[in-house]
């Protein structure tokens, strides 16, 4: 909310809470005058003052002397007369004085309104940039925080993985130094052979590594395009299956209409896939697995759901599977980046994604906007 709505709801408040007590003591009061003219105006007091005056001229006329005094007296029943043989002109005089007092009153709220709220408007605004000043600073202290974070786990995970190759080839190294010296020409040759094919199966695991960390960082931006979900993943499936030879694979979209649409990247989504089928495939080595694809849609989105019937995650991985270099499995090129690029997929696509057991099975929930 910006600062002149403020000031604007803050002098309407304000305006609001002393105009109409203001109103309100305007309405009863001249209610009660009114009530009180309507019982003091009425015809019996006006013949009495005719009786009055009447007899004010004989007493004048009986006795001259006391004429001033007479006279004096007379005017002043001849005023009430007039007074109460016209009582619309009170009545208009007094109604006059509380519109009077009543405007002074109410440009004196107002003058006090906007007064109440420049002070008030001012006080918030300054109040409300401290406050966001200050929460400014804590986010950028967070954000660098989480930063130095994330370089410090990504140097932990690649000094561990060049760490792992490097002490065999330096034993390799240093028996191949010792042999040249101890042993035969012969003897010497076949460990250098047998040294040269194991320094190139840690060199080749290396590269690999290497080649996972720069694929993840240069994972391209999504291209979208509308297309149907159901149709993306059949044209995927051959080769997807291809690949993972112990993988069956098993599209469901009966509940899809033909013209169902979706903004996707087709060649991220095989990635997708492959890597979610690759993660059900390595937690579950030496069977086959049975994959079953179903895509069902609602009115405003389209929901993708990927389960097997292999092994479900543990539960102390399953809340951090789709964060970078988080695997439960073991192996010299698993780096724990395949669920963590399926994810950043999914947001470019504007999705979510999520993981639950149903059935005791694994099963990944994919959710895209759907176009109409």
């Amino acid at each position: 909310m910006t600062d002149s709505k403020i000031r604007t709801l803050l002098l309407c408040t304000i305006l609001v809470t002393t105009g109409l007590p203001l109103l309100a003591a305007f309405y009863f009061l001249g209610d009660a005058l009114e009530r009180s003219l309507n019982l003091g105006f009425n015809s019996q007091i006006v013949q009495t003052l005719d009786a009055a005056a009447q007899n004010l001229k004989a007493l004048k006329s009986l006795d001259p002397a006391g004429e001033s005094v007479y006279r004096e007296q007379f005017d002043q029943v001849e005023t009430l007369q007039h007074v109460y043989s016209q009582p619309e002109v009170l009545k208009r005089a007094l109604r006059d004085s509380l519109r009077t007092y009543f405007g002074v009153g109410l440009v004196a709220a107002v003058l006090m309104a906007v007064i109440v709220a420049l002070l008030l408007g001012r006080r918030i605004h300054t109040s409300y940039r401290l406050t966001f000043e200050e929460l400014t600073r804590q986010r950028d202290r967070v954000r660098y925080l989480e930063q130095m974070s994330s370089w410090q786990e990504l140097a932990r995970i690649l000094a561990h993985e060049i760490k792992n190759p490097l002490t065999p080839i330096e034993v390799l190294v240093t028996s191949l130094s010792r042999a040249h010296e101890e042993q035969s020409a012969a003897a010497f040759r076949e460990q250098l052979v047998q040294a040269q094919t194991m320094i190139g199966e840690e060199i080749s695991h290396l590269k690999r590594t290497v080649s996972h960390f720069s694929d993840f960082a240069r994972l391209p931006e999504a291209q979208l395009a509308l297309r149907n979900p159901a149709d993306v993943i059949r044209e995927h499936l051959p080769a997807v299956s291809a690949r993972f030879e112990s993988a069956d694979l098993r599209l469901h979209d009966a509940g899809c209409p033909p013209g169902l649409r979706a903004n996707l990247d087709s060649s991220l989504f095989r990635q997708v896939l492959t890597n979610i089928v690759a993660n059900g495939v390595e937690a579950n080595p030496g069977r086959r697995v049975l994959f079953d694809i179903t895509v069902t849609c609602a009115p405003a989105g389209v929901r993708i759901a990927i389960a097997n019937d292999g092994v479900p995650v543990p539960q102390e991985l399953a809340a951090h599977m789709f964060e970078p270099y988080i695997s439960g499995k073991s192996g010299q090129d698993n780096v724990g980046l395949g669920l963590a690029i399926v994810k950043k997929i999914v947001v470019e696509h504007a999705g979510e994604i999520g993981y639950v057991e149903e059935d005791g099975h694994p099963m990944f929930v994919l959710s895209l906007a759907r176009v109409a």
